[in-house]
């Protein structure tokens, strides 16, 4: 009986450790996917800023706003807010993927232009 009982709540204390872990390494993987997209982002030159200065592209839009819900996330994580830090840095992850999209269709759109301009390519219409 003794014996049963001990391995019953040795079980107890197991799943109650197990439970009360799954929050933070929830929250510590979604940081950690979003630090990472953030990464591919900044390999994609998504944080530089154009050359001319007169605007804020899309991808530097959302790679900025993704660096933010970088840091909102870990702030959440240190006041054991693991859900909403996993939120934050679930969007901060899709941002980033975003901003690479954004980065890439920019420079389509650039070597567009510059086809434009040197006649390679007709606009429509003509």
């Amino acid at each position: 009986m003794n014996r049963d009982l001990w391995i019953l709540s040795s079980f107890l204390v197991l799943v109650l450790v197990g439970a009360a872990s799954c929050g933070p390494i929830q929250a510590l993987t979604a940081t950690s996917r979003a630090k990472d997209s953030l990464y591919k982002a900044q390999l994609a030159d998504a944080h530089v800023l154009v050359p001319d200065g007169r605007y804020i592209t899309p991808a530097q839009y959302q790679y900025q706003l993704a660096l933010l819900y970088v840091e909102k996330s870990k702030e959440l994580q240190g006041f054991s807010k693991f859900q909403a830090a996993q939120r934050y840095a679930a969007q901060a992850a899709s941002l980033g993927k975003k901003a690479i999209e954004n980065r890439e269709e920019e420079e389509r759109r650039k070597i567009r232009r510059q086809q434009i301009k040197s006649g390679q390519v007709f606009k429509k219409g003509e």
